[in-house]
């Protein structure tokens, strides 16, 4: 028998937190009963993870560019409507689709339902407020766009009970009409080894250093520029500090600029795309990240999972604080305050295994994949 196809609706699929959720998911499922298609829209048909997505058998699907990271092209609104008209007519194969991209879940959805045989509509929250990086304009359309999803959706799922806030009313969380979606990782690949760390700090010459880390796209919301200031400020009253920051991104060169203005020279790392994650984290000792916004960031999961302190910034849910080793500090905070939040926190810290604790917790992958699986096979079976 044939898997049922699951069309995700995405940006497009970089190595971004939301795109690596779906990609964990996708590799954990059995894939025999549950396949997953892609609509993608942001016009990049060589995405990072595109090559493994059909590798295992995923159809990869490109919409018209309406939306860059700064700008929404709202001239293309009847070229958009029209291609997406065009692809459910041809595509009565999805009954259910999985809305990770909110900012136009209320045009494709009725769409979706009105031309094609899409029965079943997801709308996922993956934040907590819109992004405060773009105009006040976009802000705007965005902001109207939001509002029609609670009637186009016919479920409702969210990474955190903040994030369930943004999108939908206190009355959805109350009534359980929300499904707050842990966002899970590989806890097996990414727990604790003090050999791996060793190995990872020689490879890297950092064997004696205070390590700090960061894993996120240089993009705006990821707030490099600040996370820079704060390294600066925390490297002048310790010396042998290394930043080791992982990503691409559109910023990362004005980012490499600001270092080497700082002074920071070989003390901030690039070290771009990379594939082992898990090792890299197990050579930090401390993970930081000072976002302008974020749903329940699964990188942040994963630095847990490598036993790892954190410092974030207040604007990310306390939700995230799994293992009781996470720290908030407001974006206003000076980087002296910063500072000291990054002294404190590695003051007397052990790492350890934490896997069974985030397992618990519900944040290991095969537990979100289960769900995930069963429920898109019931929605499938309604829709026949």
């Amino acid at each position: 028998m044939e898997p049922i196809r699951i069309l995700n609706v995405v940006g497009r699929m970089d190595r971004g937190g939301i795109e690596t959720l779906i990609m964990n998911v996708y590799r954990q499922i059995d894939r025999s009963k549950v396949q997953f298609d892609f609509l993608a829209h942001y016009g990049k048909e060589n995405a990072d993870y595109n090559e493994e997505i059909r590798a295992l058998g995923g159809r990869i699907y490109e919409m018209p560019v309406i939306k860059s990271t700064t700008k929404t092209y709202y001239g293309r609104f009847f070229t958009y409507c029209r291609a997406l008209k065009k692809f459910f007519k041809e595509h009565p194969e999805y009954h259910v689709i999985h809305g990770h991209m909110t900012n136009t879940a209320a045009i494709y959805m009725p769409i979706a339902k009105k031309y094609g045989k899409v029965t079943h509509t997801i709308a996922h929250s993956h934040l907590t407020e819109t992004q405060k990086t773009v105009s006040w304009l976009t802000a705007l359309g965005t902001n109207l766009l939001l509002k029609p999803i609670r009637k186009q959706a016919t479920d409702y799922f969210a990474c955190s009970e903040m994030a369930a806030l943004w999108l939908f009313k206190q009355e959805d969380l109350d009534a359980g009409r929300v499904h707050v979606i842990s966002n899970g990782v590989h806890t097996e690949k990414f727990d604790f080894s003090p050999e791996r760390r060793r190995i990872v700090r020689q490879k890297l010459g950092i064997e004696e250093n205070i390590v700090l880390g960061h894993v996120g796209r240089f993009f705006p919301q990821k707030n490099h520029t600040q996370l820079l200031d704060i390294f600066h400020h925390y490297h002048t009253m310790h010396p042998n500090a290394v930043l080791l920051l992982v990503g691409e991104g559109e910023l990362k060169e004005e980012m490499q600029q600001k270092a080497e203005r700082l002074g920071l020279g070989d003390s901030v790392r690039f070290l771009g795309l990379r594939t082992d994650v898990e090792d890299l984290m197990q050579g930090m000792d401390l993970f930081l990240m000072p976002s302008l916004y974020e749903g329940l960031p699964v990188v942040g999961i994963e630095a847990q999972a490598a036993g790892l302190p954190m410092v974030v910034s207040t604007e990310i849910t306390e939700e995230l604080n799994i293992t009781g080793q996470v720290r908030f500090v407001g974006l206003e905070e000076s980087p002296e305050a910063w500072t000291k939040a990054i002294d404190e926190a590695l003051t007397g810290c052990e790492r350890t295994s934490t896997a069974e604790t985030l397992k618990q917790a519900g944040y290991d992958i095969q537990t979100t994949a289960a769900f995930l699986q069963d429920f898109y096979l019931e929605k499938h079976g309604d829709a026949k």
